[in-house]
């Protein structure tokens, strides 16, 4: 009992089972995920031939021996193709009936031609120690995927020293056999323990880098899943550029700076001219290549501190920072002057747009609808004064801001 409760064997089971009900649960929380269903199997296979050779060392069945040795090598093997199946390349489907197939063959040649136990050893032990080789080639050499590379990285390390293990461990068997040394019980044997000392619990920590991968990707296909529903929040679906309500929180924010520092800033709103009749005699595709040609072009032409937005149909506006009226002025009629120079194409035909433009300064404004407010009013004043130009708001004499 004392020898029961002391066997590095029995805490190898209960490590495997842990890693086993802990890859069900994640094949069973990830079940889109490549990966997971192999290393569940991996796991109760594994569970199944550790628990056939304790039998075996009971009852010295030799079937239980050649089973249990069989099932061990599967479980690896599933093991592996996991790691394949979760980098998305092609499965080595060879390894699992190669090695499961040597080993049987092996196995039971020794049981009938009463053979040497510490060859029998030698020969499961270079086979599951050469198993892992091409996964770990994969595992460390590969750069995509870069969320998860530490995981990765533990996980190859991990199964190099499983491999670096259970290769010594075969190579001290060898050497017994050449020797032809005493048979020894498997409970008393190092050659033998070596592999529950250090490669079962290297192989335990593969698996938990095996878990700690699946979560990395789920997690980072969560970040992108909410960057995208960020982006569809904040962004105008045709031209890319931030929609009305995005606008707004910007526009907010650096008011608010702008007045604490006592620093300049300038809004203009953009209108393009006689768009409806553009949009009727194209049609809602050359509508939407205009509206797109527009913004690609302010884009092209706005500081990276300037904020570009589409506030509603063809109207856009511009948040210029650390901008006075003089500055805003020279940016501003840049882009008008552009607009009208440069063509854009629809349907193998050429054509140009032309803007109005009107702009308000902070130094003359109180809140940010009051900045709108007046940027909008300045717009309206270029349409009057004949389009295709800037235009400064200025308060009237009798209207008092």
């Amino acid at each position: 009992m004392a020898q029961l409760y002391f066997s590095p064997i029995l805490l190898g089971i209960c490590l495997l089972v842990a890693i086993a009900l802990c890859a069900t649960a994640l094949y069973l929380m990830a079940p889109g995920e490549s990966g997971p269903g192999f290393w569940m199997a991996s796991g109760w296979t594994l569970i199944g031939g550790v628990v056939m050779f304790m039998g075996f060392v009971v009852t010295r069945s030799p079937l239980l021996n050649v089973l249990g040795n069989a099932a061990q090598l599967a479980g690896e093997a599933f093991f592996l193709l996991g790691i394949f199946k979760f980098m998305r390349r092609p499965l080595p489907w060879w390894t699992l009936p190669a090695s499961v197939g040597a080993m049987v063959i092996a196995n039971t040649h020794y049981w009938l031609a009463h053979g040497n136990s510490d060859l029998l050893m030698g020969i499961y032990s270079s086979i599951a120690g050469l198993l892992p080789m091409q996964a770990i080639w994969l595992l460390l050499r590969e750069r995509s995927d870069p969320e998860t590379r530490p995981a990765r990285l533990l996980v190859g390390a991990s199964l190099l020293l499983y491999s670096a293990t259970t290769l010594l461990r075969g190579t001290l068997a060898y050497l017994d056999w050449w020797h032809d040394a005493p048979y020894v019980q498997p409970y008393a044997s190092f050659s033998y323990l070596l592999s529950y000392n250090f490669a079962i619990p290297a192989l335990v920590l593969g698996f938990v880098g095996c878990s700690l991968m699946t979560t990395q990707r789920v997690l980072a296909r969560s970040n992108r899943m909410a960057a995208q529903l960020k982006e569809q929040a904040t962004r105008d679906p045709l031209t890319g550029v931030l929609n009305r309500r995005a606008f707004h929180q910007q526009l907010l924010a650096d008011v608010i700076r702008s007045q604490r520092y006592n620093r300049p800033l300038c809004l203009a709103m953009f209108d393009l001219d006689r768009f409806k009749q553009l949009n009727d005699q194209l049609g809602h595709l050359g509508g939407d290549e205009a509206l797109q040609h527009f913004c690609q072009l302010c884009q092209q032409q706005a500081r990276r501190t300037d904020t570009f937005a589409r506030f509603g149909g063809e109207e856009f506006v511009l948040l210029m920072p650390e901008t006075d009226a003089a500055q805003a002025r020279q940016l501003l009629d840049r882009i008008r002057q552009m607009l009208a120079d440069q063509q854009f194409y629809h349907r193998d035909q050429s054509y140009r747009l032309q803007v109005s433009i009107g702009f308000a300064d902070l130094a003359t404004s109180g809140s940010p609808d009051q900045l709108l407010r007046q940027a909008d009013l300045a717009l309206y004043q270029a349409k009057e004064a004949g389009r295709n130009q800037v235009q400064l708001w200025s308060a009237p004499a009798s209207v008092a801001y």
